[in-house]
């Protein structure tokens, strides 16, 4: 606690020459401040400037590089990114602190430069030209340039806000949004409260301090950030037209008990911005622009204009091979290997005009490495002929329908800088038509008068435009957190607001009951199953959703491991679609088995301990349920056998090859599933390997971007086919099956193939104890392929 008085008292010189702000006469200053101790808070020596006024506050809006003043010259160099959102009735402050240790450089003599070639004077555009600042060839507008080869971003010394081309930047009216690596991200603050009175902006912080090597936040602490902003009274014409919206402002930060001084300088009106590259596939469309409900034109980058975000699209290749069934392996390795290597720390995105994957729109790929990097869009997936589908659209390819291909390719993108559907979101926010709501809740809102894609709406709701402008970069940018991470995850991410109410999240039903079944052990490396069923235990039928899996979007498992912390865990690529429902009669269940093995969490069951999982499924636009949670003790492994799958299953490569059902171009992770299968065929988790490899080698592979393609090798697949069937029921290698294919893939090779190979062992008859796990056996493969009320 800080208190404040004016000092006038006309004591002339004997005032605290620090605060002396008087013009001149001595018989005013400054107020004075004094922390909780009675010591003076002694900040910078702010005089008025001659000849100025204070900046009006729209000129505050947009994106900042903040720097701190270093103490001593080996201390930590702190800056990031600071954004101010100054609304109607509205003022929002966030910003990223990074830090690093810079030491001085050594310094060299120099030789004498003799008199006859004295030094140029560089001029004041020379450190626009030595930045390599220049327009992007064919770029959106005039606006838009790239600066070390990365549009839309900072290259690695601009970002760093040391390099004079950076700084002027904002003297050239370009924009440029501060970004730096993340091995070097400190902490992250958003206001608490703010004031602007003459020209002076006084923010109450809360800061939020970041753990380099769990990479979560841990404390917080509370401050206050002062800047000082004036503009001159009179600014000769030729001054403006040169300088543009250049913008400083400085002041303090009294934080953590000390108080330093700050300079912000403006980058952009907008408050960040991101590079996304597009690649296509040959024939497919990438909608560069469509003509929405309203009449209007929408881009992808005017989209995400409304939330304030400055996206730079970039097409690349437009003509890579066709491929008309595209796996989830296959898009994960076209991906990886074909985009841009673009250097710098400005934030990019690779997104992908592709051909189909079932009934897909789109998707995102999660993986534990990697995280949100990168999305997909599918070309050739028609729309369907329902009566509230606009007539021009109905039956169409996506890619002909350009207003529901963009909606589609800007929703994935959402996804990949961390925007969840609203009915995943611990706030709770309202279901409706914008961008993040998906397709089958904004098909439900469209009529005959009111068709899809006309109804949807090309902007983004208020949290989610919030969470794209003030959640901390961890949260958002592409390439870092895991998907889900801050909304909502309380040991993670920033805590969640509650109110009166608690924390939001679903509205239950009781006339629902969804169930979760899992082994109550397992090892570490152990491959783990879960069955999800939802069950009608009303006495009316019940309309709900068929999606009963971690990849479309409906069903997340919450994962709490000993440590008490909160995961949510979801499948590494996140599907987009329509929703499809089947009509549950009183008493009727639909099911699924999923695997929980790995996730885009990882490996989920790596420490020792007490695990409970929990399921939450949106079955429909309103309605949200959740089941009990499970227990599941986990411990080490304990005889060799166990020590060698343990070993094998935590090897790099295979968990992924398991949540895909491909062990893509991984050639190590194609040996030691080899053997796992060939070693421990009688347990689960060697079944598991083996049937990955089966799904794998009955089919080929693609690789676009090396023009290879992987053979199928059928007699192989058929070997570990039945490696995996030998010496377990039917109904438990249907099971585990349908837990190794990829669950957006419906057509995997393996569900067919276990179910032809099973069909042998029926002959006793549809009565028989052979013929009855027969008939389980094909349930479970028809739940995975489309869902029935049973």
């Amino acid at each position: 606690m800080s208190t404040t008085m004016d000092h006038d008292c006309g004591c002339g010189d004997e005032a605290p020459a620090a605060h002396h702000t008087g013009h001149g006469t001595g018989h005013h200053t400054a107020p004075l401040t004094f922390d909780a101790d009675g010591q003076l808070v002694v900040g910078p020596v702010i005089r008025p400037e001659l000849l100025t006024r204070p900046c009006p506050i729209g000129t505050l809006d947009g994106s900042w590089l903040l720097e701190l003043e270093r103490r001593t010259v080996f201390g930590p160099e702190a800056r990031g990114a600071m954004r101010i959102e100054v609304g109607n009735s509205s003022l929002r402050v966030s910003g990223d602190m990074y830090s690093r240790r810079v030491f001085p450089p050594v310094l060299e003599p120099r030789l004498p430069i003799p008199s006859p070639f004295p030094i140029p004077d560089p001029g004041p555009l020379a450190g626009a030209v030595a930045g390599g600042v220049r327009p992007v060839a064919g770029g959106p507008d005039a606006d838009t340039v790239e600066h070390g080869a990365e549009a839309g971003g900072a290259g690695e010394a601009g970002a760093a806000g040391d390099d004079p081309a950076a700084l002027a930047f904002p003297l050239l009216g370009f924009r440029w949004y501060p970004a730096f690596p993340a091995s070097e991200y400190s902490w992250y603050f958003r206001s608490n409260g703010a004031t602007y009175a003459g020209g002076t902006l006084t923010v109450q912080i809360v800061r939020h301090l970041w753990n380099r090597s769990t990479q979560e936040f841990v404390s917080t602490d509370t401050g206050t950030l002062t800047l000082r902003c004036r503009r001159p009274l009179v600014v000769a014409a030729s001054a403006a037209t040169v300088l543009g919206p250049s913008q400083q402002m400085t002041g303090t930060l009294s934080i953590g008990g000390t108080v330093t001084d700050v300079t912000a300088r403006k980058t952009s009106p907008m408050y960040r911005g991101c590079r996304i590259e597009v690649d296509a596939m040959v024939n497919r469309v990438f909608p560069a622009s469509a003509t929405i409900g309203s009449g209007a034109t929408a881009t992808v980058r005017s989209v995400y204009a409304t939330a304030g975000w400055d996206v730079t699209v970039v097409t690349d290749e437009i003509n890579v091979p066709n491929d008309a069934d595209l796996t989830n392996a296959e898009l994960a390795t076209l991906m990886t290997g074909h985009r841009q290597a673009v250097p710098g720390e400005g934030w990019r995105l690779w997104l992908f005009v592709g051909s189909s994957q079932g009934g897909l729109f789109g998707i995102m790929f999660d993986d534990d490495t990697v995280p949100r990097e990168g999305a997909a869009g599918f070309a050739d997936v028609r729309l369907g002929n329902d009566s509230f589908i606009a007539a021009a659209a109905r039956g169409r390819p996506l890619d002909e329908v350009p207003a529901a291909f963009l909606r589609t390719l800007v929703h994935e993108a959402g996804h990949a800088f961390n925007l969840w559907h609203p009915k995943h979101d611990v706030h709770n926010p309202g279901i409706g038509i914008e961008i993040m709501n998906q397709t089958g809740d904004v098909m439900g809102f469209a009529t005959a008068a009111n068709p899809y894609p006309g109804n949807a709406g090309f902007v983004f709701s208020d949290h989610d435009r919030t969470s794209l402008i003030h959640s901390p970069d961890p949260q958002v940018r592409p390439g870092w957190k895991n998907f889900g991470w801050g909304h909502g995850d309380l040991s993670a991410g920033l805590p969640a607001p509650v109110d009166v109410a608690g924390l939001g999240g679903d509205t239950g039903d009781e006339g629902l009951e969804l169930t979760v079944a899992m082994p109550a052990q397992a090892f570490v490396g152990e491959y783990v199953t879960a069955e999800v069923a939802l069950t009608n235990v009303s006495d009316q039928p019940r309309t709900v959703t068929t999606l009963i899996n971690l990849s479309e979007g409906d069903l997340v498992f919450l994962h709490t491991p000993p440590d008490h912390s909160l995961q949510h865990l979801v499948d590494v690529a996140i599907g987009c679609g329509p929703r499809p429902t089947v009509v549950l009669q009183p008493g009727e269940s639909v099911r699924n088995h999923v695997q929980v093995f790995f996730t885009n969490q990882g490996v989920t069951f790596t420490e020792p301990g007490r695990h409970t999982v929990a399921a939450q499924l949106e079955v429909d636009p309103l309605t949200t349920v959740r089941s009990a949670p499970v227990t599941v003790d986990v411990r080490g492994p304990a005889s060799d056998a166990e020590v060698d799958i343990s070993a094998k299953t935590l090897t790099p490569g295979v968990g992924r090859a398991m949540a895909l059902g491909d062990f893509a171009t991984d050639v190590s992770a194609r040996a030691v599933l080899t053997d796992l299968a060939e070693q421990h065929s009688d347990t689960d988790t060697g079944a598991a390997g083996a049937l990955v490899l089966a799904n794998a080698l009955t089919r080929t592979f693609s690789d676009v971007r090396a023009q290879d393609v992987r053979a199928a090798a059928p007699d192989e697949a058929a070997h570990f086919l039945d490696l995996a069937l030998s010496g377990r029921s039917a109904q438990r290698a249907a099971e585990l099956a349908v837990t190794v294919a990829s669950p957006t893939e419906k057509d995997a090779p393996v569900v067919a193939g276990t179910i032809a190979a099973l069909k042998p062992r029926a002959k006793g008859g549809a009565r028989s104890a052979a013929g009855k796990d027969f008939a389980a056996a094909q349930r479970v493969a028809a739940d995975f392929t489309e869902p029935q009320g049973r």
